[in-house]
């Protein structure tokens, strides 16, 4: 997890915010916007409503998927000619 500037953060990033008493929760930015002392506040949806964070409290969370594939495949043919 990276702690970012709120220019970096868009619409549809997954962030960790702390809320209150529930504690660090994972939620889907779904917008922004300045309040009147100049602050970014972010608005994540979480999982029953919408909570407005200001920057220092919000944590982009990225993840990383990989799938087990099939390894890089190096076919081998050898052929042997007996005269």
């Amino acid at each position: 997890m990276n702690t970012t500037t709120a220019k970096s953060l868009q619409p549809g990033d997954i962030v960790a915010v702390r809320h209150g008493l529930k504690g660090r929760q994972e939620g889907l930015v779904v917008g922004s916007r300045s309040d009147y002392a100049g602050r970014q506040i972010i608005e994540v949806q979480l999982e029953n409503e919408v909570y407005h964070a200001w920057q220092p409290q919000v944590t982009l969370v990225r993840r990383m998927v990989s799938y087990p594939g099939t390894p890089n495949r190096v076919k081998k043919i050898e052929r042997r000619i007996y005269w």
